[in-house]
């Protein structure tokens, strides 16, 4: 299954601004990314990722990408299903490919789910 970016806006609430990345490789809006190299970002891949924020935007390999950061709001994929307000969400082990975050996970946490969802799909996450 392939990343599918929201169909609404991916930032829900600006509670600091957008920084901007040369994008390292195809990203999709609403995917994590973490960095890789001076001033340039590249898609997580999984759950040990360091990811500093979520992609504005869809971009292409060596394009400016903005990314919201800790204090957005933002929307986001869950693999998981039955994601409640309140929840902690991680890094997945399928990041970058088709859903990105998880619940339960022991590594890098992203954030807090401040919208759940019953199945696999969208979800509203307040970045740490």
């Amino acid at each position: 299954m392939a990343f599918v970016t929201p169909s609404e806006d991916i930032i829900v609430s600006e509670g600091t601004m957008a920084f901007t990345y040369q994008a390292s490789g195809a990203i999709s809006g609403a995917m994590l990314v973490k960095m890789q190299g001076d001033d340039k970002v590249v898609k997580c891949a999984g759950s040990t990722d360091n990811a500093i924020g979520v992609a504005a935007y869809t971009v292409a390999n060596g394009e400016q990408v903005a990314v919201w950061g800790p204090g957005n709001l933002v929307r986001t994929y869950t693999a998981s299903a039955n994601v409640r307000a309140g929840d902690d969400v991680f890094v997945g082990n399928n990041a970058g490919v088709n859903k990105d975050l998880t619940l339960g996970g022991t590594d890098v946490c992203v954030g807090v789910c401040t919208e759940g969802t019953v199945a696999a799909g969208t979800v509203k996450v307040l970045l740490k």
